[in-house]
C-alpha cells in the first residue's frame, strides 16, 4: 500500500484513493481511465491511445484485472482465433470493494496501534 498522505488531503480524488488502495502507479491509473472511457477496447486500442508499447500496457492491464478494476473478455474471430477486450468494472462494484479494503486497512492499523508499545519495546531490546 502506498502512503496515506495523498488521500488525507481535501483535494484527494477517486484516482488517489484507487492508487493507495490498489498500489497503482501513474501508468496503471492512466490505463484504467483509458479503459473506462473506451469500453470493449483491445490491447492495441489502449496501447495506441496511451502511446505505450503493448507489453507495458499488457502488464498494467493484468494488474488491473487481478485487482478487480478491469474485466477481460475473449472474443472469437470468424474463421478461428480470438482476441481480448477490456472494460472497467462497474463503479458501484469498485466502490463496494474499496469500502472492504478500507475496513481491512483500518482493522490492520488499529491492530498495529494496539501493539505499538510492546512492538517498540521488542525492537529496543534487540542488540
Amino acid at each position: 500500500m502506498n502512503t496515506l498522505q495523498p488521500i488525507t488531503t481535501k483535494k484527494a480524488t477517486c484516482t488517489d484513493l484507487l492508487t493507495c488502495l490498489y498500489n497503482l502507479k501513474p501508468t496503471d491509473t492512466e490505463i484504467l481511465l483509458t479503459v473506462a472511457k473506451n469500453p470493449q477496447a483491445t490491447l492495441d486500442d489502449i496501447a495506441t491511445k496511451v502511446q505505450r508499447d503493448r507489453s507495458s500496457v499488457h502488464r498494467c492491464l493484468a494488474k488491473l484485472v487481478t485487482a478487480g478494476l478491469v474485466t477481460k473478455e475473449a472474443k472469437s474471430i470468424k474463421g478461428g482465433g480470438y482476441y481480448h477486450v477490456y472494460s472497467m468494472v462497474e463503479p458501484q462494484k469498485i466502490k463496494k470493494h474499496a469500502k472492504e479494503r478500507v475496513k481491512e486497512i483500518t482493522e490492520s492499523l488499529n491492530g498495529l496501534i494496539s501493539s505499538f508499545e510492546s512492538d517498540l519495546k521488542k525492537h529496543l531490546e534487540q542488540p
